[in-house]
C-alpha cells in the first residue's frame, strides 16, 4: 500500500501446531483508509486459529457495512458467542489514514499500542475496552491520535511482553528496545524488538508483532 510501511513477526507457542490464537488482518476502505485487526484468541493450536479467524471475519464484515468503529468490538461478541461458545478472544483496531495521518484505535481489551515518535519520544496509547466472550465486551471509546511522517507504531500480543512472566518488565523492555532500533528498516527493527524481549522466555506463547511506519519525505494533509 502506497504511504505505508508495514511488517511484521509471528510465531506459534509450540512447533506441535503449524498456527495458533494470534492473527492480523488489514485491508483498506473504500475511502482508501487502512484497517488494521489484530487478535488473539484464548488457546493454542489450530482450535484457537479457528476462534480467531472467526473474529476477524465478523470484524472485516462489520467494518465493510459501515458500523462505526465505537461498535465493532460489541457488535462481533453478539454476532459470534451465542454460536461459538467459550469463545474468548482480546482484539484491537486500527484505522489509519495514510494521507493526513489520522489514526483511531478501538480497544476489545488487548495490549496498548505503542506509539514512537520520529523524534523518540514513546508513549503506550491507552484505549479501553473487554474482548470478546468477556463481560461487557466492547470499547469504552475510540482514541484519535495522528502519525506524522517517521513515527512508529507497534501493535502486538501479550506473548510478546509476558515472556518473562513480568507484564510491566515486558512493557518497559518493549517501550526501550523499540526507542533503540527505531532508526533501521522496519524489518529489521521487528525482528530486533522480538530478539530482545524474547532473549529470556519463562513464558512461551503465541506472538505476533505488527509495525506500521509513514515514511519521511510524504506530503501529508494539513490537520483540519
Amino acid at each position: 500500500m502506497e504511504g505505508v510501511e508495514l511488517a511484521v513477526h509471528y510465531v506459534p507457542a509450540g512447533d506441535d501446531a503449524p498456527t495458533g490464537g494470534d492473527l492480523y488482518d488489514w485491508f483498506t476502505l473504500p475511502d482508501g483508509t487502512l484497517q488494521i485487526t489484530v487478535v488473539d484468541a484464548i488457546g493454542h493450536g489450530v482450535e484457537s486459529t479457528r476462534s480467531a479467524l472467526n473474529v476477524t471475519h465478523a470484524v472485516r464484515t462489520l467494518v465493510l457495512e459501515r458500523h462505526p468503529l465505537e461498535s465493532i468490538v460489541a457488535r462481533t461478541a453478539d454476532t459470534l458467542v451465542p454460536t461459538f461458545r467459550g469463545l474468548m478472544a482480546t482484539l484491537q483496531l486500527a484505522r489509519l489514514d495514510t494521507r493526513t495521518g489520522e489514526l483511531r484505535l478501538a480497544n476489545g481489551g488487548h495490549p496498548f499500542p505503542l506509539l514512537v515518535r520520529a523524534d523518540g519520544t514513546a508513549r503506550y496509547l491507552e484505549a479501553w475496552g473487554s474482548g470478546v466472550g468477556f463481560p461487557f465486551p466492547g470499547s469504552d471509546a475510540v482514541l484519535h491520535d495522528r502519525l506524522a511522517p517517521g513515527d512508529l507504531l507497534l501493535l502486538y500480543t501479550d506473548g510478546l511482553t509476558e515472556s518473562r512472566r513480568d507484564l510491566d518488565e515486558g512493557e518497559r523492555l518493549l517501550m526501550s528496545s523499540a526507542q533503540r532500533h527505531a532508526h533501521l528498516p522496519l524489518p529489521e527493527l521487528i525482528a530486533a524488538i522480538v530478539a530482545d524481549l524474547h532473549s529470556v522466555i519463562l513464558h512461551a506463547d503465541d506472538t505476533l508483532l505488527l509495525g506500521i511506519r509513514l515514511p519521511t519525505g510524504e506530503p501529508h494533509a494539513a490537520d483540519g
